[in-house]
């Protein structure tokens, strides 16, 4: 299996992605900044791209009905045989109607469980449907626009369950963190915030408005970092051993050198004047929009700072930076703004470049070739690597070894093996008879295995 190259933002073990996994993913997904100011021309300006709906639980697709049983063929009717002679008035026969099929009664739907009502019992203590609820509900809510009633309510089912596994798995690491007397301090989950907020170079006010976009409260985050925090320090202090070979590192790196790849690179700055859209006429905003851009472009050839017009006169939010867009790749700009980049020299100014935006003049300060980081560059990021991995091979067998010495009780009719039973269908022999012999029959529907 691959080893992932994307550092986790909170979750640094593979259990924590288990208890946590649905929440943790939030944060993380807030916690990526929109992209920087060198993505402006394709960004800021460019139609806002799709945004692909959540997927804290992929849903199946809706389980397939129950297979009717085939219809009865017509019956042929019986040709008519000649009459007899009348002996006497005959009474006529009237056939007594076919007694019609009874619609089987629809059972009415179960009542939803009480708030109060236990889900499980982990080592006596109890997690209630109201607990389990708080953690599906606002999921769902987020997820109502995107998904069909029907949808839904399997995503529902399918949540359930993983999620019950996860608060299970929770209350038991929970026991062990206090058996084992390991404390979280304020100042490690401040750590690990302004670790986060480093990585995606953002702001903590930032960090709580995207929170808040995705109705995240900021304090029930900090209170997952902590227990996370938690819960590695308990697999820390029970791991056999940290150490990591070279044989491990170089493992690592040729799984992943593909990752490190860094593609051809330029840094440009640049200067956008865009048609003025409250003029009618379109012909004629374009024109004096160029024609301003080509007397920005004079000043410049004539010796201007480029830095000094881009903060007076360029229409992208990049002006305020003297219209420094940053280092970026192909692929990350419109085409002929890219085109006209890429093919510039540092120091050098590209002519008037027109795209859907406006009118650009671009300035290149360096070009980077493409380039495949070392093994010895990344070095650090492969040892956290490997030793994530040997934490989450060790935490699987930890955690499996604490759910067998766990009671874990169920109410009846709900253990989840019972309640992911498939339905049955009847078998052939329950089926009622045909009364055509020669009308073809469904397939009998094969018992289901038992191990």
């Amino acid at each position: 299996m691959k080893i992932s190259l994307k550092p986790a933002v909170l979750a640094v073990f593979v259990f924590a992605a288990m208890v946590f996994g649905p929440v943790l993913s939030k944060v993380e997904g807030a916690a990526k900044p929109k992209k920087d100011a060198k993505m402006t021309v394709k960004d800021s300006n460019a139609p806002a791209e799709k945004t692909e709906a959540p997927a804290e639980v992929k849903p199946e697709a809706a389980p397939a009905e129950a297979t009717e049983a085939a219809p009865e063929a017509p019956k042929v009717p019986e040709t008519p045989k000649a009459p007899e002679a009348p002996k006497a008035p005959a009474e006529p026969v009237v056939a007594a109607p076919e007694p019609k099929p009874e619609k089987p009664e629809t059972p009415e739907p179960a009542a939803a469980p009480e708030s109060s009502d236990v889900a499980v019992t982990v080592n006596g203590d109890a997690i209630t449907e109201g607990q389990l609820d708080a953690r599906i509900t606002p999921r769902l809510e987020r997820l109502g626009a995107q998904l069909s009633p029907a949808m839904i309510e399997q995503y529902k089912s399918r949540m359930r369950a993983q999620m019950l596994e996860g608060m299970i798995l929770e209350r038991l690491l929970d026991e062990q963190v206090a058996k084992a007397g390991v404390t979280v301090s304020d100042s490690d989950v401040n750590d690990r915030i302004n670790e986060i907020l480093d990585m995606r170079n953002m702001t903590m006010d930032v960090f709580k408005s995207m929170l808040q976009a995705q109705g995240q409260d900021f304090e029930q985050v900090r209170l997952e970092i902590k227990k996370t925090i938690g819960y590695e320090k308990l697999i820390d202090s029970q791991l056999p051993s940290k150490d990591v070979n070279d044989s491990d590192i170089r493992a690592a790196y040729e799984l992943n050198k593909e990752q490190y790849d860094i593609p051809e690179q330029v840094q440009a700055s640049h200067i956008l004047v865009k048609p003025d859209s409250e003029n009618p006429d379109v012909n004629q905003a374009k024109a004096q929009a160029k024609t301003k851009a080509e007397q920005l472009l004079k000043q410049l050839k004539d010796g201007a700072d480029f830095a000094t017009l881009a903060k007076e006169n360029s229409d992208c939010p990049s002006g305020a930076k003297g219209g420094d867009l940053g280092l970026f790749g192909k692929g990350q700009m419109v085409q002929s703004f890219e085109n006209a980049a890429f093919a510039l020299k540092p120091g050098e100014l590209s002519d008037i470049v027109e795209t859907q935006f406006g009118y650009h003049i671009i300035k290149v300060a360096q070009h980077k070739p493409a380039e495949t980081k070392s093994m010895e560059d990344v070095r650090p990021e492969l040892e956290k690597m490997v030793l994530d991995r040997k934490r989450g091979e060790f935490f699987r067998i930890y955690r499996d070894k604490l759910k067998a010495g766990a009671s874990i009780v169920y109410p009846p009719g709900k253990d989840p093996e019972a309640m992911a039973m498939p339905m049955m269908r009847p078998s052939d022999t329950e089926r009622p008879a045909t009364k055509n012999p020669a009308a073809p029959q469904p397939a009998p529907t094969p018992p289901p295995k038992t191990e």
